[in-house]
Order: structure tokens, then sequence, then C-alpha cells
């Protein structure tokens, strides 16, 4: 566990100094755009790279991705994350609609799904040692999509509105449930039940916690939405003075 601590804190550093860095030299548009699109495709890189390791090493490249369905779909959010930001780095203009909603998703649900893989990596745990390259490689690609996901803010990019900012992550949560879905049926239709319900994407059939039976997906949502409603309201209490506040605007329109 120390060897993991010690590991992401020095990962933490880099992403640190590299913010900084990015921060003083990037300032145009075009500058900007670049990077989100080479960060975003050294996070799928990475992400791959176990199926080139593999198929040099010992030829064992498909049986991988067999064992490994995330390389095929986007099972859980940090996979979605991860495509998200592929597609954000292509658009060009990122204050539009689409790019407007990918920004408060990659940043609001990326920065858990990179600490989780990063800190709780579930790999490391069953096999606890950096000597395997899959498991660093999967801390290594969380890492580099913290980056990904710290650089918005550093170019502006994050925009505290309180119902903009709540609408979508009811949407990104509703986004989420149906890719989940989608890929439980895929892997039903393709494999079998019995697989489908192991690789369990979103967490919708079943809890991740054997203990806490009742946290599947929907209740892991309600949670998420609670947790992300008090940080708006704290975001907001922050940003403006209290007359502009959600809740005050929102009174002085029932008013008027």
């Amino acid at each position: 566990m120390i060897q993991l601590l010690l590991f992401n804190l020095l990962l933490i550093i880099l992403i640190v100094l590299i913010l900084a860095i990015t921060k003083k030299t990037i300032k145009t548009e075009k500058g900007k755009n670049i990077l989100l699109l080479v960060v975003a495709l050294s996070t799928i890189l990475c992400h791959y790279s176990s199926l080139l390791y593999h198929g040099l090493l010992d030829n064992s490249a498909m049986k991988f991705l067999d064992e490994n369905p995330n390389l095929l779909l986007p099972i859980y959010p940090c996979n979605l994350v991860m495509w998200s930001c592929l597609i954000l780095g292509l658009l060009k203009s990122k204050d539009s609609k689409v790019g407007s909603f990918l920004i408060d998703y990659i940043f609001w649900f990326g920065i858990i799904s990179s600490l989780v893989g990063m800190i709780v990596n579930i790999d490391y745990f069953n096999n606890p040692t950096l000597l395997d390259y899959d498991v660093t490689k999967g801390i290594v690609a969380h890492a580099i999509m913290l980056l990904n996901v710290l650089i918005l803010p550093v170019f502006g990019f994050v925009e505290i509105k309180f119902e903009k900012n709540l609408f979508h992550i009811i949407c990104s949560i509703i986004l989420m449930y149906v890719v989940g879905l989608y890929c439980n049926l895929a892997i039903e239709v393709i494999g079998s039940y019995e697989y489908a319900y192991h690789v369990n994407s979103m967490f919708i059939i079943h809890s991740p916690f054997e203990q806490v039976t009742f946290l599947k997906y929907p209740m892991i949502a309600l949670i998420a939405l609670g947790c992300y409603f008090i940080i708006f309201t704290i975001c907001d209490m922050v940003k403006f003075p209290s007359s502009k506040r959600w809740y005050n605007r929102l009174l002085k329109s029932k008013k008027d």
C-alpha cells in the first residue's frame, strides 16, 4: 500500500508541474486544442498499450483482450470519460452545447474516476506490485486522464453555473445508465448472462460490494446527484453574492 501511495504521489507531483508549465506557456486557442487532443490520445494509447505488450511478450494479446472487455466497450465511468476527452479534443468549438456538456461531464466525473483508478486500483490490490506492466499501466493511464481533466480549469473551460452544471450532471447520469445497459446487453448476447453479471457494466446488475447489496447504479446515482447538488451550491455561494445565488434567484423569479 505504501508503494502505491508513493507512486501516486510522484504522479501527482508530475501532474502539478505539467499544469504549471502549461498555464505559463500555452495561451492560444490552437495550442489549447492541440494539447487537449495530445493528452486524450496519450490516455488511450496507454490504456491499449497492454495489447502491444502482451502481443510482443508472449503473443497473448487476443487472450488479454478477451479477459478485459473494457478494451472493447466503455464498461466503467473512466472508460466513458476517456473517450469523452477525445471527442472534446476533436471539437473546434469548446463553447458549443456539446462542448459545454462534455466539459462538465469530464471535469466533475473525471476527477472521481481518475483518482479512484489511481488510489483504489483493483488490479494493484489483486496483485500488489508495480513490476506487473498491466497494473502500473492502469495507474499511469488514470493519471494521464487526471491531467486531461485538470487542464480544463487551467484553460478556463470550467464554468460555475448551478443550473447548467446540475442539468449536465443529470444528463450524464442518464447517459452512463444507457451506456451500461447497452454494454451489459451486448456482452450477454455475444457471451452469456453469467459473463455480463461478472462484468457488471456501470454496476447496474449488482453492487460492487457484496456486503452492501442495495448499492447498485440507481442508488449510486442518487448519492452522486445529492453530493453534486451540495458541491454546486457551495461553489455558487463562493462565486456569487447572496442576491445572485441560485436559491435567491429562484425565490425572486417566483415573486415576479
